[in-house]
């Protein structure tokens, strides 16, 4: 049976065959691997942050929604700190800021679109990072790709849970990169969100500092003024 088999017809199959499961990525250094996954924990974060931060999604104002997105914020932030304990340093500088597309915060079915599509790119980013981590003999920080990625999918399953999707868990295999790709090719998915363009105009919106993101998970509602 091919990898593209599905679990009674519910699964959604991305793999064409077995032969695309484990593609190998080209060289590519561990300094500019965390980097990359730095700054895709940075747009997470502020991702999620101003999701909850947002009076205009049903999700981040109901009871049983709420704790998971929070969760996500710490846990975003938790990942942006181990990797500049690593020696990360991101792409946009000291001061991070992001761009999204138009109304993203404005709708529960917007949001979570963007946050399925953001997750699957770490995802695959991941994937690619933990190949080419072992390749540069750093396993320590293959087994922290690894641990993070595996977060990323219960982002990814937490959004489809939100908009009651029939099946949260639709995948039999996440999606492999495809050969040869480095980890700075799947990480192209991610530019739009570094600065304002015609398909992401909505900005900016900047990275929350730690006593932030402390009342946004504790539950308190953030005040700029105060």
């Amino acid at each position: 049976m091919g990898a593209a088999a599905t679990m009674g017809g519910l699964a959604e199959p991305l793999l064409a065959g077995p032969t695309k499961v484990f593609a190998a990525t080209m060289a590519e250094s561990t300094q500019e691997i965390i980097n990359l996954a730095l700054t895709a924990e940075q747009l997470a974060t502020t991702f999620y942050y101003t999701g909850v931060k947002s009076s205009k999604l049903t999700m981040t104002n109901n009871q049983d929604n709420q704790p998971y997105v929070r969760a996500a914020i710490e846990e975003e932030w938790f990942h942006a700190e181990l990797l500049a304990s690593a020696g990360a340093k991101s792409v946009v500088g000291n001061h991070p800021k992001f761009y999204f597309p138009k109304g993203t915060f404005d709708s529960d079915a917007a949001f979570i679109g963007v946050l399925e599509a953001l997750e699957t790119a770490f995802i695959e980013a991941y994937l690619a990072a933990i190949y080419q981590f072992s390749m540069n003999g750093r396993t320590d920080l293959a087994q922290l790709a690894g641990q993070i990625m595996g977060i990323e999918a219960e982002h990814r399953v937490m959004g489809r849970v939100i908009l009651n999707k029939s099946v949260p868990n639709n995948l039999t295999l996440e999606k492999a990169p495809p050969k040869g790709a480095t980890v700075a090719d799947v990480a192209k998915a991610l530019v739009p969100f570094l600065s304002q363009s015609k398909t992401n105009p909505d900005g900016p919106f900047w990275m929350p500092t730690k006593a932030e993101i402390k009342i946004a998970v504790d539950g308190g509602v953030y005040n700029p003024n105060a």
